[in-house]
């Protein structure tokens, strides 16, 4: 579990679909974050039901 509070732009997390997003803005509400997912140039809203961790080195 990831404290979406502590979460800043550029950081990298794994999502439950096996995809990794990269952090563009975090909304400030522990719920939601804005991201784009790597490879793809789209920024969307990630909740955090849809997150399993940070992404290391990834």
């Amino acid at each position: 579990m990831i404290n979406l509070m502590t979460v800043e732009p550029g950081q990298k997390l794994r999502l439950k679909d096996g995809t990794i997003a990269e952090v563009v803005e975090n909304i400030g509400d522990g719920i939601w974050v804005q991201a784009r997912r790597v490879g793809d140039s789209n920024e969307e809203l990630i909740h955090c039901e849809e997150i399993v961790g940070a992404a290391e080195d990834a």
